[in-house]
């Protein structure tokens, strides 16, 4: 339960000045990165105050202090008001770094200024120099700056994340079941798994918000010392620049907003089919489901195109607003009358140039990622506002002043559930009916008291009451001593069984062993592969139904110091002879110290109990002992005692399940079994699918040739682009070579070679024009690249998400027992926000950044071929470093993102388990299991930050040696080669640029790798190897096929995967058309795996099944299994209108969903709503009870109209009234009917035609009742004879008037 925080040593970078700053204490970890393949345990571990709980604590002070001001001034808190007096100090110390960081920038092109003065015969050589090593100083001290900036400011993100995170999960176990009810499991990893990504670059971005409008300023200041009036024009390009970024930035928060919502339904949605594919594929509703979260996605993919072309043109906008600066600047420089020199026109570009970043690019990337990230925080802050379970008053109730021997007492309590719950609208009053009224019982310690009623009665309500999770609406429940819940949906985490039964328990051999047994769980461990070692996955897939339902009760038992013992119904998981021994060995043996209320539907237990409450809408019908309630005359009589005149009454054709009011206690297995079953459990997988080396260019080219035509436009404009835009600083430099010859402003030399042009004046108007349609056309290819590389990302992204949905809607259900809901929905959330947010920008980015590194490369070279020899060693030592730095900084990413999952993971855990973790009290110590997780994942996200700024602070030093070089090779070679002012000019003020682009664009393609991985890791799930075809066309069945249900298995051998067991061996048996079959075996027989058999959960090892002479293995699934209908065992409800879940094809008329609902009794309780059929269905239909989602499942079968019904135990949740409504819609539905009926327990199959009885996947026996019972050494008579004398009477008796009636039956 407790994750190991698998780190070696603690962080140690607190070296001198040089290893703090160059981070040179990283470099054994890139050396071992790069002799082998990096895991967790080689990562650093965190500082004590960079871990989770520490940054967590001091945000929850500042959001709880805004909370506490809220309530007295009226207004709502706000979450980003609480991060900002958290991390203000710390930010604002970054943001003066920031600001002396930039104007180094400025200063740069003064000293540019001097040197271009040497060229032109004013200024000395040693001057040169010297401004040449002033260029290359400045240069070095900005690097050192602008990476001490940008990490410290990349932590204060993380933190804000990670604590965000952290606060959001220790609300998530603080909240009330009114709460949860309004919101999804999938929506809160939503939360903080996509809306928190912005938080960890918001904090360095937003300083521009600030520094580029002052920067701008600055930079206007020296352009007017240079230019005069001229330079106010490109203030006011800047400003309007400036006001279209800021308004576009909040049209980006509106979209974002648009599209969360987008986001989060179909997370839900994905959350919802995954958790009950085995259910979706039984009845062949993958086309549905993906039809109706395509629509969803389609909505999410408009609001994400219209955000992109707002980015896009943000980004077109950063390079046409310098380019029309510096045009429309030296036009108008020009028309004032001023004269262009080499001077004059490279310290202006230089400067135009260094105010492109953080002015354009910056201000606008701070102007969206402020506006998302505060509809992140909106959304966030509405979470962190929902109800709380209310503490005080839970407390409140273990400190009432009672008599010793009373351990638990109601006194006139009335509880609601409040509004949110469905199942308790009063509509005519618009009022929460209540769920318990009036309740006043008593329960001495020791006692067992046994809580029984028919579904909806408030059963489970009258536990939560116990909990504290009820909201009282008048009186109180007084508690005395600790709790311990065993609910009626057994809930396990990922861990181990041991780590289950535990639950932070201390390990006590002696207790443990004791508890084993007396949960009947030795046989079970011992089949397990590593025993109670062995890893249960999420929602425990390794375990079956009754497996979980004992590891529960385990887990409730082990704690030694519970004083009072809850149990809602654990025994209906398991067949009659385990539940006696749970009963009998656990809850009166082992636990006949403790208080005990048993919720059950087994009425053969009742005797034991020293108390019986019979519940009925919420209130106490009658209360009292066995003997008591036996001679009162209530209702509960009649549930005690069997009615003795009770006739079987068969349907004219093959009666089926009647006697359904007997008591539901007959078992299909024996403890005196002498051979132990082992049942099919499929172990979880770890995620350790992480591919070595580079990612491949095949995943590149399957990412970016979803849309070709655009992709081979973009081939095109790409370069012209960017040609157009060295064009233009060119054309600019020729003009003022041209106006400085004009001037008689060159050096003597070079007016010696041109002397003959001195006398020429220069056309202004000519240059103008040209340049004027060079940077037009630069205009119109930057708009329409910026626009076509995020339409094309976008769209590739689109049919990314759409081939996974398609994969993994048709792979075979053994990958969703072998894989945690929380790691395929991590796919759905986080790496596809990835893919649809950051990729498509960082791409774009990477494409202009890499355009203008080659682009000023190739210029050095052409201006000064010099500059080839130290670019030579450069280029080498670069590619080498990229090499070693990549080897890393892959390894750590994949780690940091296979860490990431199971931090979602266990918080999709702890809220499906979250009554069983409060009753426990264990909500500190899941808390502690998240911090540690998170830690985890924060570990290799902080290595990978610091290794990103070892990586780049090394380019931007090599980036600086290559401005030295131009810089001084230029002095230096000025008597060998024909270099000019211009020239120098140019390729000085293109490698100023590099200071900033070079790491930046290798950054960018290092991130594109790292990003890449979420593509990689979609991808994977793109490629999984899918079930066979759902549609064959040319084997496809008649559209009334079957017409008449006759199931033949022949030699059939059945494995549930690929290369696995086979579970059913040689099964050779035919049902006849509209015959009843019960299924009978105990736990590990193979009757589920039958059923799997029959829809085809995968194809069968050997043998044939045959229905109405057609061989299935012939035919689609989908014809398949849309042509039988199925009451799965568990009922499964999906969040959305009870239309959709009862109907979800749109196929059927309201008339026949209302008798449907009819049929089942339901609709009374449907009508009672103003929505009706439109009514809204929370996450797992959990505003009904159990029982009730039981009976819309009938509901949903019915309506199938199918010759074959299948039936997995649908009843053993159910009370017996629920049981035999069940049982006679069955009998009077399905008449005409194939029914198979899979059941744990023999009375509700001992009417059937025929019994199949089965053991380690083999057939018994298969016959009719009556004459297995009849039989010598009979297997089936040997299971009626295991459930007591009296009861196997009963069952004979049954057995015998079923088969003399059907063969009494004409035509029979």
């Amino acid at each position: 339960m407790y994750s190991d925080v698998k780190v070696k040593h603690r962080r140690t970078d607190k070296g001198n000045f040089v290893s703090r700053y160059t981070h040179w204490w990283l470099n054994d970890l890139f050396r071992e990165g790069n002799k082998k393949d990096l895991e967790e345990e080689d990562l650093y571990r965190l500082t004590e105050k960079n871990e989770s709980s520490n940054i967590c604590d001091t945000l929850e002070r500042n959001w709880n202090a805004e909370i506490k001001k809220s309530k007295i001034t009226g207004n709502r808190p706000r979450l980003a008001r609480a991060v900002w007096k958290t991390y203000a100090l710390r930010w604002s110390g970054f943001g003066l770094m920031a600001f002396i960081k930039d104007i180094v920038p400025l200063v740069i092109p003064l000293l540019l200024n001097r040197l271009l003065l040497y060229f032109e015969g004013v200024t000395p050589l040693s001057e040169a120099y010297l401004c040449a090593g002033g260029i290359t100083l400045a240069s070095v001290v900005f690097v050192f700056l602008h990476h001490v900036f940008f990490l410290g400011c990349e932590k204060i993100g993380w933190h804000i994340r990670a604590a965000t995170c952290a606060l959001m999960y220790k609300k998530a176990i603080r909240l009330s079941q009114k709460s949860l009810l309004s919101t999804t499991t999938g929506q809160i990893v939503n939360l903080g798994a996509t809306d928190v990504i912005r938080f960890d670059l918001l904090p360095a971005f937003l300083h521009y918000l600030w520094l580029g409008p002052v920067e701008m300023v600055m930079t206007v200041v020296l352009l007017w010392s240079f230019i005069g009036v001229s330079s106010f024009v490109s203030l006011g390009i800047v400003a309007l620049a400036i006001l279209t970024q800021a308004v576009f930035g909040r049209l980006i928060g509106r979209y974002r907003s648009k599209t969360a919502l987008h986001t989060d339904k179909r997370i839900r949605l994905m959350n919802d089919v995954v958790s009950a594919m085995r259910v979706v594929k039984m009845f062949a509703w993958e086309k549905p489901y993906e039809k109706l979260i395509s629509s969803v996605r389609s909505d999410e993919i408009q609001k994400i195109m219209k955000s992109s072309c707002i980015q896009a043109y943000n980004t077109a906008m950063a390079y046409i607003s310098s380019r029309l600066m510096i045009f429309i600047t030296f036009v108008v420089y020009v028309y004032l009358g001023g004269q262009l020199s080499f001077s004059k026109v490279f310290v202006v570009v230089a400067w135009i140039n260094a105010m492109r970043f953080p002015v354009f690019l910056l201000f606008a990337y701070g102007a969206q990622l402020l506006a998302q990230s505060l509809t992140s925080f909106k959304r966030i802050e509405t979470f962190l506002l929902l109800d709380e379970i209310h503490q005080s008053e839970k407390a409140a109730f273990t400190n009432q002043d009672t008599k010793a021997s009373i351990g638990i007492l109601f006194k006139d309590f009335t509880g609601t559930w409040e509004e949110v719950n469905l199942a308790f609208i009063d509509e005519k009053s618009n009022r929460p009916r209540v769920a318990l009224n009036n309740i006043n019982i008593q329960v001495k310690n020791s006692d067992l008291l046994a809580v029984i009623g028919p579904v909806g009665s408030g059963k489970s309500s009258f536990l939560y009451a116990i909990l504290g999770e009820l909201t009282a609406k008048s009186g109180q429940v007084s508690v005395r001593g600790t709790v311990a819940y065993v609910g009626q949906i057994p809930w396990v985490f990922s861990g181990t069984v041991k780590e289950n039964i535990l639950f932070g328990e201390k390990y006590e051999p002696i207790r443990y062993l004791q508890v084993i047994k007396a949960c009947a769980l030795q046989n079970d461990l011992e089949s397990l592969e590593n025993g109670d070692e062995t890893l249960v996955g999420e929602r425990g897939v390794t375990l079956s139904g009754g497996q979980k339902a004992r590891v529960n009760l385990a887990r409730a038992a082990y704690r030694k110091e519970t004083d009072i013992i809850l149990l809602d119904d654990p025994l209906s998981a398991v067949d009659a002879a385990v539940a006696n021994h749970l009963f009998h060995q656990c809850i009166c043996g082992l636990l006949s110290d403790k208080t005990r209320i048993l919720v059950t539907h087994q009425l053969a237990f009742l005797q034991d109990a020293k108390q019986i409450v019979v519940l009925k809408e919420g209130s106490v019908a009658d209360v009292g002992s066995y003997r008591e309630l036996q001679v009162s005359g209530t209702d509960f009589t009649e549930l005690l005692q069997r009615d003795k005149k009770n006739e079987i009454k068969p349907t004219v054709k093959n009666g089926l399940h009647a006697s359904t009011d007997r008591q539901r206690l007959s078992s299909v297995s024996s403890d005196n079994e002498a051979k132990k079953e082992i049942e099919y459990v499929a172990a979880v997988k770890d995620e350790k699918i992480k591919r070595q080396g580079s990612i491949s260019w095949k995943s590149y080219w399957k990412y970016l040739s979803n849309n070709t035509p655009t992709f081979i436009a973009l081939i095109f404009i790409i370069p012209v682009n960017q040609v157009l835009l060295v064009l233009g600083d060119w054309w600019l430099s020729t003009w003022a070579t041209r106006a400085s010859i004009a001037a008689g402003n060159l050096t003597s030399s070079l007016n010696t070679t041109s002397s003959n042009q001195t006398t020429n004046l220069v056309d202004n108007q000519f240059y103008i024009y040209i340049f004027a349609g060079i940077t037009v056309a630069f205009i119109v290819t930057s708009i329409l690249r910026s626009g076509l590389e995020m339409y094309h990302l976008v769209v590739s992204g689109k049919e990314l998400h759409n081939k996974m949905l398609k994969a993994i809607l048709k792979v075979p259900i053994r990958f969703f027992d072998t894989n945690p809901i929380g790691r395929i929905l991590n796919r759905f959330s986080k790496d596809m926000g990835q893919v649809d947010e950051l990729l498509p920008r960082i791409f774009s980015d990477l494409s202009q950044i890499w355009g203008q590194i080659i682009a000023i490369v190739i210029l050095a070279i052409v201006v000064n071929y010099f500059v080839i020899l130290p670019l030579i060693p450069i280029i080498i030592y670069f590619l080498w470093l990229r090499r070693y730095y990549i080897n890393t900084s892959r390894d750590i990413k994949r780690i940091e993102g296979r860490t990431r999952s199971p931090v979602f993971s266990h918080l999709s855990s702890t809220l499906q388990g979250l009554t069983t973790v409060r009753a426990f009290n264990m909500q500190h110590q899941f808390e502690q299991n998240f911090h540690e997780l998170q830690d985890n994942h924060s570990s290799a996200w902080y290595m990978f930050l610091v290794g990103s700024r070892w990586f780049t602070i090394r380019l931007d030093l090599l980036s600086a040696a290559f401005l030295g070089c131009v810089v001084f090779l230029s002095i230096i070679t000025t008597s060998v080669t024909d270099i000019d002012a211009g020239q120098v000019g140019l390729a000085v003020t293109y490698a100023l640029q590099l200071l900033a682009t070079f790491q930046w664009g290798v950054w960018l393609s290092a991130e594109v790798e790292n990003q890449m991985t979420s593509v990689e890791r979609i991808q994977e799930y793109c490629k999984l190897p899918p079930e066979p075809p759902h549609h064959i066309k040319e084997t496809q069945p008649p559209s009334d096929w079957p017409s008449q249900g006759r199931i033949q298995f022949q030699n059939v051998y059945f494995a549930h995967y690929q290369g696995g067991i086979n579970v059913l061996q040689d099964i050779s048996v035919e049902f006849q058309p509209h015959e009843k079959i019960g299924i009978v075996g105990r736990t590990g027989a193979g009757k589920s795996s039958l059923l799997s058999c029959l829809f085809r959960l995968n194809d069968l090892s050997s043998g044939k099944l045959i229905i109405d002479d057609v061989d299935v293995s012939k035919i689609g699934l989908t014809a398949l299994r849309s042509s039988i209908s199925v009451i799965p065992q568990e009922p499964i409800l999906f969040a959305g209108t009870l239309r959709n879940n009862l109907d979800p094809f749109s196929s059927h008329t309201d008339e026949e969903l209302w008798s449907a609902l009819d049929k089942v009794e339901m609709k009374e309780t449907i009508e009672a709503f103003s929505t009706k059929l439109e009514m809204q269905l929370t996450e797992s239909g959990s505003n009904f009870s159990v029982g009730q989602r039981q009976l819309i499942c009938l509901a949903r079968a019915i309506l199938g109209k199918n010759k074959i019904l299948a039936i997995d135990e649908a009843t053993a949740n159910v009370d017996i009234r629920s049981d035999q409504l069940i049982q006679g819609t069955i009998r009077e539905t399905f008449q005409s009917c194939t029914v198979i009926t899979v059941a744990h327990r023999i009375n509700s199959i001992i009417d059937c035609d025929r019994v199949l009885v089965m053991r380690s996947g083999k057939v018994v026996e298969f016959d009719e009742p009556y004459t297995l019972l009849r039989k010598d050494g009979s297997e089936f008579g040997r299971m009626v004879n295991a459930v007591g004398k009296a009861e196997s009477l009963s069952l004979r008796n049954a057995a015998k008037q079923a088969y003399h009636i059907r063969h009494a039956l004409p035509g029979v």
